[in-house]
């Protein structure tokens, strides 16, 4: 009988110890969606902590759903971002111990390239037919 009350107390004394290890965090999580309402996936979701710096960076699922799992409390802005939408930013959003909900709903944007030189190349001499070999 002994042996079963220790075994108890122990048990019990475990799940207080995992418990009280997540007291200490928070979770953002959320769903994006187009216009229409339909679920989108593959978007990178971006959480800057401005109190710390720290930036986590995830992607939604094939629901749209993305969660951040056990971040650090803080001020934070949540950016979303996929080629063909415009990119949507919220923030700063409060975060203490639990979790919040930030949903998004982007627009479909258009996609920009952009082509940066960073060398120049030679001209080419086209006031004669002349070849020459160096």
């Amino acid at each position: 009988m002994r042996l079963i009350r220790c075994l108890i107390v122990l048990t019990f004394a475990g799940w207080v110890a995992v418990l009280a290890q997540n007291t200490n965090s928070g979770d953002i999580r959320g769903t994006v969606t187009d216009v229409s309402g339909a679920l989108i996936q593959g978007v990178n979701v971006t959480l800057t902590n401005h109190d710390t710096g720290v930036i986590n960076k995830f992607v939604t699922n094939g629901d749209g759903l993305y969660d951040s799992n056990s971040i650090l409390p803080g001020n934070y802005t949540v950016e979303f971002s996929k080629p063909g939408f415009a990119t949507f930013k919220r923030g700063p959003i409060p975060l203490q111990v639990g979790i919040v909900t930030v949903d998004a709903t982007l627009k479909v944007g258009a996609s920009t390239e952009v082509v940066e030189v960073t060398s120049t190349a030679p001209l080419l001499k086209t006031e004669d037919a002349q070849v020459s070999m160096n």
